[in-house]
């Protein structure tokens, strides 16, 4: 009996002391959490949406990798640490003296959003964010495409004409996602591209082509029932000088304009929309990385960030082969400088890829982006890197949007925006 105690007794101190040697010291241990926090820093923005009380943000990490086809999407599971967000402006918010404003505030959810709105063909269409399915066509007219926005809550759809034709039916119009009639809210222009709004829904921000103008492009500010609130010249349409998309800043007192000359970027200029009287007035903002030029910004729902594509060229084409290569990043919208990056991909194609449009969820959790290609032939291939994507961080997805014509031609959605 002494003797089994004693052996019992003897095993238990082994095996202690063998779970002992295999604990790591305490440097091995400092040293693993050091490399789990820069790990878990590369993959997230910081910031935090106050309303909802939580850490929420987009994962934007260092993962320079190329976006991968069916990749299935991460869940969220990793709240971000708090941080106090910039404002892309000091000014006091500029107010409307005519007409009524809307609101409607999305309440902030983590939860990617189930469809998207987009230009599809002829028609403009409610689409699977999962499978790239139509789910609903809210308007359908002969060749034409549309310009879209979405209000905050998701319930309402901003959208124009697009095309040659867009002066035959002018304005911009409202109608519930649901269902229901179109309202024509602006009359005698149209948006050019993306409908972008604030955080409470209250105001509207876009670019447009003014009928019977000789091609003129403006950048307007509306409220939510179309009311002006201010507008700025941008130039001749056919101009050497572009401005190719407009955001909004969640508060509503800023404007990011997404700037080119040529085929070349310029940079990003923000507009205090209280005092700046031109676009040329507003700070000029470069992206972060040397040798690089922003193709498209957009402001960062919760934190106010600004968020750009920055795309890449070799120093010298001539003798450099490396391919021009697109880089995620987010900036502070007051200083420029560089707070994360995202994904990354080349352009394999010869120099001919470009990110189109992006959009971000309400939550700013979720961004969902188009890249197309300056070559008419790449429109009828399809080519691995074009088409629609959605990225919550790891690897973008590519949204399997593609439909072919009754003439046999390959269509992928416009402007998508949820």
């Amino acid at each position: 009996m002494r003797e089994d105690l004693l052996k019992e007794q003897l095993m238990s101190y082994a095996r202690s002391a063998a779970e002992v040697a295999s604990q790591p010291g305490a440097a091995a241990i400092h040293r693993r959490a050091r490399r789990h926090y820069r790990r878990v820093a590369a993959l997230t923005v910081a910031g935090v949406l106050a309303a909802a009380g939580v850490g929420v943000g987009l994962g934007l990490g260092r993962d320079q990798t190329t976006p991968t086809v069916d990749q299935p999407s991460p869940p969220v599971t990793s709240p971000l640490p708090p941080a106090s967000s910039t404002p892309p402006t000091t000014s006091p918010p500029a107010t409307s003296t005519t007409g009524p404003t809307s609101t409607t505030r999305a309440p902030a959810s983590a939860r990617m959003p189930a469809t998207f709105v987009a230009s599809l063909g002829n028609r403009l269409a409610v689409m699977s964010s999962t499978t790239g399915r139509t789910v609903q066509t809210l308007v359908s007219a002969p060749q034409a495409q549309f310009a879209v926005g979405l209000s905050p809550d998701g319930a309402t759809a901003y959208y124009s004409r697009l095309g040659p034709a867009a002066c035959d039916q002018p304005g911009v119009f409202r109608m519930p996602v649901a269902g229901g009639p179109a309202v024509r809210i602006v009359d005698g222009e149209s948006a050019a591209g993306p409908i972008s709004t604030s955080a409470d829904g209250s105001r509207l921000a876009y670019l447009t082509n003014v009928c019977g103008a000789n091609d003129q492009v403006d950048l307007v500010l509306r409220d939510a029932a179309g009311a002006l609130l201010r507008r700025w010249a941008v130039g001749p349409a056919l101009s050497a000088a572009r401005a190719i998309t407009a955001s909004l800043s969640p508060n509503g007192r800023a404007i990011a304009v997404t700037l080119f000359d040529e085929l070349d970027p310029v940079g990003v200029r923000l507009l205090d929309v209280a005092h700046d009287a031109a676009v040329g007035d507003g700070r000029l903002i470069q992206a972060p990385d040397p040798g690089c030029k922003p193709v498209n910004a957009l402001f960062q729902p919760g934190t106010g960030r600004l968020v750009m594509v920055e795309r890449c060229l070799p120093k010298d084409p001539r003798t450099d082969s490396t391919p021009p290569r697109f880089t995620l990043v987010s900036v502070d919208p007051v200083s420029g400088r560089l707070l994360a990056r995202g994904f990354a991909f080349d352009d394999h194609s010869g120099a001919d890829l470009d990110v189109t449009t992006m959009d971000f969820d309400r939550s700013g959790r979720y961004l969902l982006y188009a890249v197309g290609s300056a070559d008419p032939a790449d429109s009828q291939v399809a080519r691995p890197q074009t088409g629609t994507w959605r990225y919550g961080g790891g690897r973008p997805v590519r949204v399997a949007d593609d439909r072919r014509s009754s003439g046999g031609e390959r269509i992928t959605s416009i402007g998508p925006t949820w």
